[in-house]
This record gives structure tokens, C-alpha cells and sequence, in this order.
């Protein structure tokens, strides 16, 4: 990890490091309200780093993917390519989760596995699910609090079909985790809106709240749907009660 700092705290305009271990949540017993924190839900998608650098000859790829154990995903969503496009601000690393969408908008974790598997894409569509930004005009961010990061997330990052910024709610923690819980997601994540990002730790800055077995997802019986919403994730996330 204190390789992972030198690099952050030199802030080497010229080229992102080559990898960074995302920061991790410590388990909270119980859905809770707080003033001082961001609720979000989570999709159980796959924790990933986009590393995002300018279009320069000599450069390497533009975008890569590493997931926690330092693996480049990006070949294995081609789809994504785009998200260089969708980002300024360069070069950049963004924190998310990504998600293979069912054509209600709900995680479907078989298709995100065969992905993961043998890069198998046919008939799904990934999407990028951006909560945090570590790094944002060849700099490192990762000192600031969340609250200026999520500031700063929102202006450099073009929403789109693929590259979805994950809205959070402030105080109402325990209201977020009964409609995740009700669509049947795996969890809300509550994070200090003044901490820092801390590289390769596990901190009680970030919480972890899982939905508990045996509730109800409001999925259990199906909404009736004519045909397949253009943005499912979109669809899903306006279904909670989410502020930006």
C-alpha cells in the first residue's frame, strides 16, 4: 500500500500509476439515518477501477478496467470502450461497480459470470455504475472528502447508457435499504461524506449494509412489461427513492 500512496501523493501529471487497490466498506449490523453520510445501493456487480488516459501515440490503451485482484477487464466489455469518450478532465480513475442489466434493468449475475468467464457477450449490455473519482486531470483527488469528490465526479463524467453515475441519498438511509431490499438488490453502502479515499484498506468511513434473507423483493411477482425500458439500470434506479 505505501507504493500505492507515493504514487497518489507525487501526482505524475504524465501517467495514471499502473494499478490501485480500490478501498473497501466494513459491515454495518443494521440499515441506519445519518446526516453525515451518502446512502447508495448496491447491485453486486463487480468492484472495479477505470483508469481513463487521454488519446496520445505511445500511450497504451486509453481505458482499462481492474477489478480488486489488479485484472484488466476492459477486453471482456468491449462495450465500455466508449466511457474514454464520455469523461473529461483527463487522465482520470474512477471507483464503481459493473453491472450486466437483465431487460427489467435488475443485476443478472449469470450473465456478468459467463463475462467473467469466457467474455461472452451476446444478448447483454454492461454498464458502469461510477460512485467515486481518485484521480481527475492527471492529479490525485484522494485526500479530498467525498462530498468534493462526488462534486467533482458529476462535472467531468457525460451520463449515457453505459456510464451511469450512481445517485446517492443523504439521512435517509433506512428508507434507501427498504426499496433496495423490496427490488431485490443485494445491499446499501453508506459512505462518510468527509472521508478521505484510503487505497487497499477497509475502513469504518464506509459501511456495508446487505439486504437480510427472507425479505420480500418486490420482484417476487413480476410487474407486468410491455418491452424492454432503453436505459434498464436508469429505469431501476428511478424506481428508489435517490437524490443526486
Amino acid at each position: 500500500m505505501s507504493d500505492q500512496l507515493s504514487l497518489s501523493l507525487r501526482g505524475d501529471v504524465a501517467r495514471l500509476p499502473r494499478s490501485m487497490r480500490p478501498m473497501l466498506p466494513k459491515p454495518a449490523d443494521a440499515a441506519f439515518d445519518s446526516d453525515e453520510h451518502v446512502f447508495e445501493p448496491r447491485w453486486g456487480g463487480r468492484r472495479t477501477l477505470a483508469f481513463i488516459e487521454p488519446d496520445l501515440p505511445d500511450r497504451g490503451p486509453r481505458l482499462r478496467l481492474l477489478d480488486d485482484s489488479g485484472r484488466d477487464l476492459a477486453a471482456r466489455f468491449p462495450e465500455l470502450s466508449t466511457l474514454a469518450d464520455l469523461v473529461v478532465d483527463l487522465p482520470v480513475i474512477l471507483d464503481g461497480e459493473l453491472v450486466v442489466p437483465d431487460k427489467v434493468g435488475r443485476m443478472d449475475d449469470e450473465a456478468l459470470a459467463r463475462r467473467m468467464s469466457d467474455g461472452e457477450t451476446s444478448g447483454t449490455t454492461p454498464v458502469y455504475l461510477v460512485f467515486d473519482v481518485l484521480w481527475a486531470g492527471g492529479r490525485p483527488i484522494i485526500a479530498q472528502p467525498l462530498l468534493r469528490r462526488r462534486e467533482r465526479l458529476a462535472r467531468i463524467v457525460n451520463p449515457s447508457a453505459e456510464l451511469v453515475i450512481l445517485p446517492g441519498v443523504v439521512r435517509d438511509g433506512m428508507d434507501l435499504y427498504s426499496a433496495v431490499a423490496q427490488q431485490g438488490l443485494h445491499g446499501v453502502m453508506a459512505r462518510h461524506l468527509r472521508s478521505p479515499y484510503l487505497p487497499g484498506r477497509r475502513s469504518e468511513l464506509w459501511r456495508w449494509i446487505a439486504s437480510q434473507p427472507g425479505e420480500m423483493p418486490l420482484h417476487a411477482v413480476p410487474d407486468p412489461i410491455a418491452e424492454a425500458p432503453v436505459r434498464p439500470v436508469l429505469a431501476l434506479i428511478q424506481r428508489l427513492p435517490l437524490e443526486d
